[in-house]
């Protein structure tokens, strides 16, 4: 009986094990095939009331359009690389790494990395693009940020 046990626990084991498994994301899958550049920043002109629809204004620094964001589907990462345009000569190659996780069925990316802990609203999505809005800081304000990455 005893041994029963042991192996009926075995095998919901394995089941439930490899049931984890199989919950692959769909977005983060669809994002680890490519790598990706931040066409388009734009930000809310202030921080009053962020929860209303903000005025939006472009913030693109030139040293910052070459940085090429790589996500991992198998360990659930991402790498920021720098590219080759740096905005100053001493910063590392690798700007950010950490964790990614899908969240409410791929309407929403959680990334977390060294500086960065943000909850990415996923507004749209195609083979070529996405578009991501969350707040976070500029300065000590608190902004909404509207991103724009395309494929390379």
């Amino acid at each position: 009986m005893k041994n029963f046990s042991l192996i009926l626990l075995s095998i919901l084991i394995l089941f439930a094990c490899k049931k984890e498994e199989d919950k692959k994301s769909v977005l983060i899958e669809e994002l680890a095939k490519s790598e990706w550049r931040k066409t388009s920043i734009l930000y809310s002109a202030d921080s009053i009331a962020p929860d209303t629809i903000p005025t939006f204004s472009p913030a693109v620094l030139l040293c910052k359009a070459d940085n090429i964001w790589h996500f991992n589907a198998t360990t659930n990462t991402f790498i920021l690389d720098e590219g080759p345009t740096k905005c100053d000569a001493s910063d590392p190659q690798i700007k950010e790494e950490g964790s990614i996780e899908d969240l409410n069925n791929g309407s929403q990316l959680r990334v977390v990395g060294g500086t960065t802990n943000e909850i990415w609203e996923i507004e749209s999505r195609s083979a070529s693009s996405f578009r991501v809005s969350y707040f976070g800081k500029l300065g000590t304000q608190t902004r909404k940020f509207r991103v724009t990455f395309t494929k390379i």
